[in-house]
Formats: structure tokens, sequence, C-alpha cells
């Protein structure tokens, strides 16, 4: 892959490292934090053998298809702001794919993007000493998935009948998430994007399955789930601290700040 250097011109773009193939970005970028990589640290990888999603999850990371990247950052925020950076992050890469290319994207709490029910994007956010790192996949030119998967996956190409460059969508992702960022490092909550977001969530105003965090990180995937072992909560969006407000059967509200939602075949 190969940036020009307008992507220098974004301020929170200070150093790119660009593989061919690794085995996760996130690796890599925590790796380079280790040994004192910059602030702004953008890792990029063509192909990932053991891409890693929300979990432990695997994702699929095929060579010269998809946007893997991992960005290291080290704000001075509190450790309890940290989960609302990964909000951040898909509501930029939403925000990017409607603004320069016409795609409208649905945002699954806490870490996914939807086209037609079907994942596009998956973000994870992981904490190492005293940096961030926020790793991005996409499914960007994928012709094709695994049939393990290809229920609950799509790509850009697949909806949309078009090729991407790569290079410049990452450019544009990240034109759009430093915007939010460094807003973000001023106001400390996500009370300014609260109605955009709740806007493009998948869940906002009905009703959902909360599968707690001790199921989830167990489990591949969330359709492994039965539904009926499964209270059901209406979604009232997320707060200004990127928890998802839901209130249960007996009209009371709760924040959910773990585990993972599901509209599936809600009774």
């Amino acid at each position: 892959m190969i940036f020009t250097s307008s992507l220098f011109k974004i301020p929170i773009v200070n150093n790119v490292i660009v593989f061919d193939e690794t085995d996760s970005t996130n690796n890599r970028a925590k790796d380079f934090g280790k040994k004192g990589c910059v602030d702004g640290t953008l890792v990029v990888s063509d192909c990932q053998i053991s891409g890693r999603g929300r979990m432990g999850r695997s994702f699929s990371s095929p060579t010269g298809e998809g946007i893997y990247m991992s960005l290291l950052l080290k704000p001075d925020i509190d450790n309890r702001l940290i989960s609302q950076l990964t909000l951040l992050a898909g509501l930029a890469v939403s925000r990017a794919l409607l603004k320069y290319y016409d795609i409208k994207t649905d945002i699954k709490w806490p870490n996914d993007l939807l086209i037609n029910g079907k994942k596009i994007i998956g973000i994870l956010t992981e904490k190492c000493e005293d940096f961030i790192v926020i790793g991005t996949g996409i499914n960007v030119n994928n012709k094709s998935f695994d049939v393990k998967i290809a229920d609950k996956a799509t790509s850009l190409y697949l909806e949309t009948g078009k090729e991407y460059n790569r290079e410049s969508m990452i450019e544009n992702i990240l034109k759009e998430f430093n915007d939010l960022y460094l807003s973000f490092l001023n106001e400390q909550d996500l009370k300014s994007v609260m109605d955009e977001y709740n806007n493009l969530s998948v869940s906002y105003d009905k009703d959902i399955y909360v599968i707690p965090y001790e199921l989830t990180g167990k489990l591949e995937n969330s359709y492994q789930i039965t539904d009926d072992t499964l209270p059901v909560y209406h979604c009232m969006g997320i707060a200004s601290d990127g928890s998802l407000i839901c209130r249960d059967s007996s009209g009371k509200l709760t924040p959910i700040n773990s585990g993972e939602i599901s509209i599936r075949n809600v009774r």
C-alpha cells in the first residue's frame, strides 16, 4: 500500500508503518508502543494472518481486499473514558463512508457497523501501558466470504458493485476521526455526538436482547446463544459516557457497559 504525503496533514497522524503481511496490526502497534513509538503512529497491513476482533474472535483479513489498520494514541484521559473511543471510531467510519462514498451504514453498539443487517466493519480498542491502540477492520473489496460467515458478513464491493481505493479511504476515515477525537479530548464525553450516534444506531428505540460479557466472551458469535434465555430490553440509545441505556419490562432504566446486543427475532 502506498500513501500520499497528504496523510501527514491530518494532525493526529505522526508516523505510518506499512506491512505486506502481519499477524495483527493491533499486535504490531502494541509492540511499537512498548518500544516508545510516538503518539499518532498508524500501522497498516495488506493482510493479517491472525486478525482479531472483540472478545478474541477472529477477523477475516485476506490480502488486498480489506482495510486493516491500528492507530496508537497517547491521550491524557481517565481510563474510564477509553471505551468511548471505540464508539468515536465507529462514528468516524460511518461519517466517512457517507460523506465521501454516499454509503449509509448502521452502527451496532459497541463496535460493529452493518449494511443491510450484515457486518462490514469491526473495531477493537486496547489499553496497553501508557498508550491506547484502536484497530479497525473493514471489508472493502471482498468478493466472497467463507460459508461460515457469508450470512453475517458483507463488503462494500458486494453492496455497491464498486471497487474502492483503500489508501484514500483510510485517509478519509482518519480525517473524520481526527475531528471527533480532538473534540473528545476537550469535552471528555460523547454529549455532542449522542444524537448523531443514536440516529445511526440499529438498536435505537427497538426491543433488543442484551448478551452478558461472560457469555459472549466464551462463544465464537452471538448466534450461538438461545434467545429465550435472555431478557428483552427496550433500547433508549447511548448516554454521554457511551453506555447503552435500556428499559426493562418493569420500566426501570439500566445502563449497559459491557457485553453486546442482538435485535434478531425479538419476541
